[in-house]
């Protein structure tokens, strides 16, 4: 950071651009107070592209690269920084859903990943669907962060109607559970985003 306050720096890699966007979003022309609100809004651009870029690696990092040396100042899991800065976040997650795979069932591979994202594709449709990051590959569940074009109210209510039957494991039992037949005949976890369930699914 400059004595004058304003700040120079570059972006590069797949989610460059969300996390330009997110720093012109929250500092004008560049300017900050201190080295922390620097550091603030670094850490929560970065955040909050791993939450939207689908090549992103379930880790927020933060260096302090200096002329003879590079300093990690800042790793944590997805999920902990998503905990940690949920009131900052929150907003630009307005038109996102938490679905969980069973891992027993859906397995992590490259081909279940293309055929969720098609079949959501069809299922939702290509204007209100935006595309799905896979946040979390623990046990028992995989958790994706499911991104729309629309308001998610209307798309949640729906999914809640056509899959009337719950049966949800009790350290779950605030998300639905739906079937998305292409995908699998096992049913998938599905909640509105809030910290309290941020929380739930970190723990898990």
């Amino acid at each position: 950071m400059s004595k004058s306050n304003r700040c120079e720096g570059f972006v590069s890699g797949s989610g460059g651009p969300l996390v330009w966007k997110y720093l012109e979003s929250c500092m004008h022309n560049m300017l900050v107070q201190s080295s922390e609100e620097l550091f603030r809004n670094v850490k929560r651009s970065v955040l909050n592209a791993t939450l939207f870029d689908p090549y992103s690696g379930g880790y927020v990092r933060v260096f302090d690269v200096q002329k003879t040396k590079t300093i990690k100042v800042y790793d944590e899991l997805v999920l902990v920084a998503l905990l940690d800065n949920y009131n900052a976040l929150s907003s630009h997650l307005s038109k996102s859903l938490f679905f969980l795979f069973d891992k027993d069932d859906y397995e992590y591979t490259h081909d279940i990943n293309m055929k969720v994202n098609k079949v959501f594709e069809m299922h939702f449709d290509k204007e209100t669907y935006l595309g799905n990051v896979v946040i979390k590959q623990g046990t028992p569940y995989i958790v994706r962060l499911v991104h729309f074009n629309t308001p998610i109210d209307e798309i949640y209510e729906n999914l809640k109607r056509k899959n009337s039957q719950r049966i949800v494991p009790c350290e779950v039992q605030d998300l639905q559970s739906v079937e998305i037949e292409e995908i699998g005949k096992a049913p998938i976890l599905c909640g509105k985003l809030s910290e309290e369930l941020v929380r739930i699914v970190q723990d898990l």
